[in-house]
C-alpha cells in the first residue's frame, strides 16, 4: 500500500475529525473536499479545480451514506467496503490444531520400537 501512495503522491487530509481519506488533490482544494464532505453549500466564487474538489468531497459523503464506503476502525481511514473486506479475507486465522490420538500412539510405537 505504501508503494501505490509514493506512486500517485497521495496525501492523508483530515475531511473531519474523526474521518482522513487519502488524496491527491492539491493542499490549496483541501478546504473545499472538506466542505463537500460535511455538506456546505458550493461557493460561487470558487474556480473549477475547488468546484470539482467541493463536489468529490459530496460523493465521498454519499457512497459513506450509502454503505459502498466505510471508516475503517483501525485508523479512521475512510475506504471502499471492497477494499476492507478483501483485507479481512487475507488476514490469517489461527486454529488450534489438535493432534489426533491415533498418530500419537503411532508416534510412541515408532519411538519405543
Amino acid at each position: 500500500m505504501n508503494r501505490t501512495l509514493k506512486e500517485y503522491n497521495l496525501m492523508v487530509i483530515d475531511l473531519t475529525e474523526n474521518v482522513f481519506f487519502h488524496t491527491s488533490l492539491p493542499s490549496v482544494n483541501h478546504a473545499a473536499l472538506r466542505s463537500g464532505f460535511v455538506g456546505y453549500p458550493v461557493n460561487p466564487r470558487w474556480n473549477v479545480a475547488k468546484f470539482h474538489a467541493w463536489r468529490t468531497g459530496r460523493q465521498l459523503r454519499e457512497a459513506l451514506t450509502q454503505g459502498e464506503m466505510m471508516v475503517r476502525s483501525t485508523d479512521s481511514m475512510l475506504v471502499p467496503v471492497t477494499a476492507q473486506q478483501e483485507n479481512e479475507k487475507h488476514q490469517p486465522i489461527i486454529k488450534n490444531f489438535h493432534f489426533p490420538v491415533w498418530a500419537k500412539q503411532v508416534l510412541n510405537y515408532s519411538h519405543t520400537a
